[in-house]
Order: structure tokens, then C-alpha cells, then sequence
């Protein structure tokens, strides 16, 4: 067996030696296409990469986690686009998109921002909640959670460490008529409303979106139904600190308070761009809409959608300037990766990014916001359309 192997290999090592390198060459042209394919004709830059990954986990003086290596190469790239929008949601930035996406929250039930003074305010506290039922008011400004400053914490700080799991306990230092007080608030989990209403006049009714969320077209078709109701003939509606959300939900909306045409399109890089239209209604009421500094997203495509097709007028300040759309790709329950995918425009085709949308008639904010007996803005739209209704009477 021996000596037909040996002379095996004599008669047939060139043909063997063929078929090893033609599989070499083969799998080297194989893994040089793809790396070509994946990394749009910058194969060197791709293997360049995979260097310096070796060289550091080969080479670094400390032990390494290789998955947090693999996780920062991630959170590189995304760096590297320069866009505040696209990035890794992980741990608390996961759960907090995901909870305001869908609506659901858990924590105290109130709505906070920034005040014109640069205080976090409280401006709603919603009824039935766990913070009303501890005492919290509208106009409290909370100076602490939990011991910590949030002048060290920040808004998004502050309101992450406000929530937490059902049933546990936050303790807030609160700012109220020159006094200070503290609170204990034991957290629940609840479906808190993304739409609020009033009316606020015999004919004035008042809708408060405070975000764009997948309940929030079924739930402004009801408050707004309630409104009628009522006799409402005239509407104003706060887009004010609202940071946006689904684009689906802000055309849906649109479609129950404006003509039929295009509400907002949608610019890709590679598959053109698409247009969201509305059958809408044949007679849209006397509208008002409310925006501010921190109207973002989704109020900036519903306040630019009034304002172009000129069935509203828009009060306030300048909105944010968000005129990208994300889009999330999960990886597993915990983590998702975020990135912008294209840009939108308005009905009339305006580009906002990093604009926003001008008022029709500016006005900057003096009492508190959403506090309707001090809210000078919203004063300012009831005043404009209640003189709409004298222009239109003579």
C-alpha cells in the first residue's frame, strides 16, 4: 500500500498542487469580491480595518472584550457620518425609544421641558397619574431626582431618571411659589395619552399632541370628535416640545383636519423619492398651530403641511429642523441599530433640515407654556382666531 501511495503521489503531485492553489486562488478571489461588493470598491480599506483589528487584540497590554470591540467599530462608523440621529440604541437609550415609539411609559405620568428661563418645568400633569395622586402640580420645577442635581443631569438625564420599574419609588425635589418640596412618587406602568383636549372658547377647541406615537391618529380622532361635540368651529393645536415620532401617524392625522394632496415626501439616495398623500376633508375649520424651538420631526411635517397649503396659520417660534427619517433595525431585544435613510420635504416641497419652519407670525414666549392662563402664545392664537371670526362676520 505503501509503494502504490508513493508512486501515487510522484505521477500525480503536480495535478494535486493544481487543484490546492486553484482552490487558494479561488477562495481568495471569492473573499476579495465580497469584501469588494460589501465595501463598494474600497476592498483595501476593508482589510485595512481587519489589520488594525488584529493588531489591537493581538497587541494591547490589557485584556480584551472582543464583542465591546466589535461594538465600538459599530459606534465609529456611525460617528463618523456626523449625524446626531443615527446611532446605536443599547441599554436605557433602547428602552426609552422603544417606550416613547409605541406610547407606553413607565414612570409618574407628567410631561417636563426646558422653560424660558432654562428651568425643568412640569408643564402637564396627566390625571389619574401616579404624580397627581402624590401631590405634583403643573408649574412645579423640579430641582433633584433622587438626590442628584438636574443641572447634572439635563433634560434627557432627568427624565430617564424619573422612570424606572412599576412599583418602585423616585423622590423629587420640587420648586413651588418660592418654596421647596419633596416628593415620593411610587413609578407605574401606564399607556399615558399622546393627545389632550379642551375647549377653551364657545367655539374654540385646543388640541395638545405631545408626540406622534402609533395610538396617536385614533386617539386625536376621538378628542377631536369630543370637540365637535361641543361645538368647536375653530381649532388650535400645540405642537410645542413635541419631539415628533412616526411618520405614518403625523399623515394620518393630517388626513382627518386637511384638503386631499400631498401632507410630506420622502427622499432616498438610491430608491428616488415617494410622496405620502391624504384623501383629507372637504372643509378644514379656522386652525391654529403652536410650534416652538423644540417642535421637531413629525410636528415640523404637520405644521409645514398647514402652512403650505394655507389652511392654517402658525404660531410661535421657529421649529427645530429635523428633516431626516430614521429607520430602526433591531439586533435581538436590546439593541438596534438607527440610521438616517432619507430626508423629507414638505407638501410644497420645502427642505427644513436644520431650518425649521418659520412662523407666520412670531411670538416668543413669556408666561408658561401649556399653563393656558399665562401661556401667552396660545393667548395669541385664540386673540387670531377669534378676530378671524369678525373678519369673517363683516
Amino acid at each position: 500500500m505503501g509503494k502504490q501511495w508513493e508512486l501515487f503521489l510522484r505521477t500525480h503531485w503536480k495535478s494535486g498542487l493544481s487543484c490546492v492553489c486553484g482552490t487558494v486562488i479561488l477562495s481568495g478571489l471569492v473573499i476579495w469580491g465580497g469584501a469588494y461588493w460589501l465595501t463598494d470598491g474600497q476592498p483595501v480599506s476593508f482589510f485595512h480595518f481587519l489589520q488594525n483589528y488584529r493588531l489591537v487584540k493581538n497587541n494591547y497590554f490589557r485584556p480584551i472584550n472582543e464583542e465591546a470591540l466589535w461594538q465600538g467599530a459599530s459606534k465609529g462608523m456611525l460617528a463618523s457620518l456626523e449625524d446626531p440621529y443615527s446611532s446605536i440604541l443599547a441599554g436605557d437609550t433602547y428602552n426609552s425609544f422603544m417606550e416613547t415609539t409605541n406610547g407606553e411609559y413607565g414612570g409618574i405620568g407628567v410631561v417636563m421641558g426646558l422653560d424660558a428661563d432654562g428651568f425643568i418645568r412640569i408643564f402637564n400633569v396627566f390625571e389619574g397619574s401616579a404624580a397627581e395622586k402624590a401631590g405634583i402640580r403643573n408649574g412645579d420645577i423640579i430641582l433633584s431626582v433622587d438626590g442628584t442635581d438636574v443641572n447634572d443631569l439635563g433634560l434627557t438625564g432627568t427624565a430617564q431618571a424619573v422612570r424606572g420599574e412599576n412599583g418602585t419609588e423616585v423622590n423629587l425635589s420640587i420648586a413651588r411659589e418660592e418654596k421647596t418640596l419633596d416628593f415620593a412618587v411610587t413609578r407605574s406602568n401606564v399607556s399615558l395619552p399622546t393627545v389632550l383636549s379642551r375647549m377653551v372658547d364657545d367655539h374654540i377647541g385646543y388640541i395638545h399632541i405631545f408626540t406622534f406615537s402609533r395610538h396617536t391618529p385614533e386617539e386625536f380622532k376621538k378628542q377631536l370628535s369630543s370637540l365637535k361635540d361641543q361645538g368647536c368651529e375653530k381649532l388650535i393645536i400645540d405642537l410645542r416640545m413635541n419631539p415628533g415620532g412616526m411618520i405614518d401617524s403625523v399623515v394620518n392625522v393630517a388626513d382627518q383636519i386637511l384638503t386631499g394632496g400631498t401632507v410630506v415626501s420622502y427622499h432616498t439616495r438610491h430608491q428616488g423619492s415617494e410622496n405620502f398623500t391624504i384623501k383629507g376633508i372637504e372643509n378644514p375649520m379656522p386652525m391654529a398651530v403652536l410650534i416652538d424651538r423644540n417642535s421637531a420631526s413629525a410636528s415640523e411635517i404637520l405644521a409645514g403641511a398647514v402652512q403650505d397649503k394655507k389652511e392654517g396659520i402658525i404660531i410661535g417660534e421657529t421649529s427645530y429642523g429635523k428633516g431626516t427619517v430614521q429607520a430602526v433595525y433591531p439586533d435581538g431585544d436590546r439593541e438596534a441599530l438607527k440610521i438616517s435613510i432619507a430626508e423629507y420635504r414638505t407638501a410644497a416641497g420645502r427642505i427644513i433640515d436644520k431650518k425649521g419652519i418659520v412662523p407666520d407670525i412670531p411670538v416668543k414666549q413669556t408666561g408658561h407654556p401649556f399653563i393656558l392662563s399665562s401661556d401667552t402664545v396660545f393667548q395669541k392664537a385664540v386673540d387670531v382666531l377669534k378676530e378671524e371670526g369678525n373678519r369673517d362676520e363683516t
